[in-house]
């Protein structure tokens, strides 16, 4: 099953079910002893685990979803599920479908990954007609899942059902977002660039318009993953109009293997490409080495390329030195970097030095930097008074984010000072009626749907 581990993944790196998993764990599945004796000498032992599969009543596998998530340890759960799911006629797996119904939203929505991924390697066709007739709204969660899981066993297949029913996959389109990720096409095209590249970018080069760049572009990433050189050479002979997003992902993928090599490569695109190929590229190296990072994104010609490269080398910088990239972004960054940098560079300046960061922020000008920089501190200090917070979320300019922010600090003061926290949501003009409702609900462990 191997489209199973990777959706999994995906599903626990997207939060709706993270909750669940690492809450309430009370022990390990497993333990063995691992002794390391070190170059001083000194032995030290540490305690590795290993994943248990929850069991059922009768010691035998566990059966149904209630024994699995009665386990203890989150990986042992995911195991669980994953065994659970596998090898199913597809009437059982529809059983399975519609109890998930029954479930809290959270786990709900990792059961529905899991069982349907599995589903879409038995029978594909049946996993698509269920989450159509039966499953409403949730199943435009499960689409995509679907598709993924049957393109990475039969691609063809995928892409001769996708083509017949985009209808379906709509939303995949609204949400692929500028750089195309999450796009049906996409997803398709990636998975079958890891079986036949070739043969992934001759379907691509059937399609039309936006799904034709969005999946050539997702091929060329997929090779350039491994073999940037070879995805630079399939760039030939691609339109202008597929190519931009391929430069891109091609740069990305070269830039932490040899920036040498991928500078000279993006200084010899068209003009009108390499500002873009250029800022993917910094934003790759970013990540390894902001230094240097820091001196080429400056070398990009103003615009949104330079302000989106900016943006990734302060984000990197402040993991290490938060103080050194608020002055970097400030000194270089347009105000548009400088707004959308600084939020991340204060949550992790929060992490370093909260009361240097409350002095900073607090000194800012009146503007998109300051209501940018006090949200991301407000949400992100989890030791300070809440009360204090309120007061400093409400100096927010912005409405929108104004309201968010105090909405969320309050949140917080409830739990600290409920009476106080009260007191002032009652009297409060800085939230809407709205807010100040959902703030109380919460507060109460209600709200809308369970979140």
């Amino acid at each position: 099953m191997k489209a199973l581990f990777p959706i999994a993944a995906s599903c626990l790196l997207g939060g709706g079910a993270v909750g669940y998993f690492l809450g309430n764990q009370k022990e390990a599945p497993a333990e063995s002893v691992d002794k390391t004796t070190v170059s001083s000498g000194i032995t030290r032992t540490k305690t590795v685990n290993t994943i248990a599969i929850p069991k059922g009543p009768d010691g035998g596998r566990a059966s149904t979803y209630a024994e699995v998530t009665a386990a203890p340890g989150q990986m042992a759960r995911l195991q669980g599920l994953i065994e659970l799911y596998s090898g199913l006629s597809n009437e059982a797996y529809a059983e399975e479908a519609d109890k998930l119904s029954e479930l809290p939203f959270n786990e709900r929505i990792l059961g529905a990954y899991l069982l349907f991924a599995a589903w879409a390697e038995v029978d594909p066709l049946q996993a698509f007609d269920h989450a159509n007739s039966k499953m409403g709204r949730t199943g435009m969660f499960v689409r995509p899942t679907i598709l993924q899981s049957w393109a990475a066993s039969d691609p063809g297949a995928a892409a001769s059902y996708y083509e017949s029913n985009k209808g379906e996959f709509a939303m995949m389109a609204m949400m692929g977002g500028r750089r195309g990720g999450g796009s049906a096409a996409g997803t398709i095209a990636a998975e079958w660039a890891k079986q036949d590249p070739e043969g992934a970018l001759t379907w691509a080069k059937s399609l039309k318009g936006r799904e034709k760049n969005q999946a050539t572009s997702k091929i060329i990433a997929q090779i350039a993953a491994s073999d940037p050189v070879k995805a630079s050479e399939m760039l030939t002979g691609l339109g202008d109009d597929q190519s931009g997003r391929a430069y891109e992902s091609v740069a990305s993928q070269w830039a932490t293997k040899d920036w040498a090599a991928t500078e000279n490569w993006v200084n010899s695109l068209p003009a009108g490409q390499r500002g873009d190929a250029m800022s993917a590229a910094v934003r790759s190296l970013a990540t390894k080495n902001p230094t240097l990072a820091a001196g080429k994104a400056l070398a990009i010609p103003e615009g949104e390329a330079r302000d989106e490269a900016i943006e990734s080398v302060a984000e990197s910088m402040a993991r290490d030195n938060p103080v050194e990239a608020v002055e970097w972004v400030m000194t270089n960054g347009s105000e548009e970097a400088q707004s959308e940098a600084i939020g991340d560079v204060v949550s992790s300046w929060v992490g370093k030095d909260r009361d240097a960061a409350r002095e900073w922020v607090s000194s800012q000008p009146e503007g998109e930097v300051r209501d940018s920089a006090v949200s991301s501190y407000v949400m992100n200090d989890h030791t300070g008074s809440a009360s204090e917070q309120v007061g400093l979320a409400e100096s927010i300019n912005d409405d929108h984010i104004r309201e968010r922010t105090v909405g969320a600090a309050a949140l917080r003061w409830m739990a600290q000072d409920r009476e106080a926290a009260t007191a002032y949501l009652e009297s409060s003009e800085a939230i809407s009626d709205w807010t100040r409702e959902r703030v109380i609900r919460r507060a109460d462990g209600g709200g809308r749907r369970g979140r």
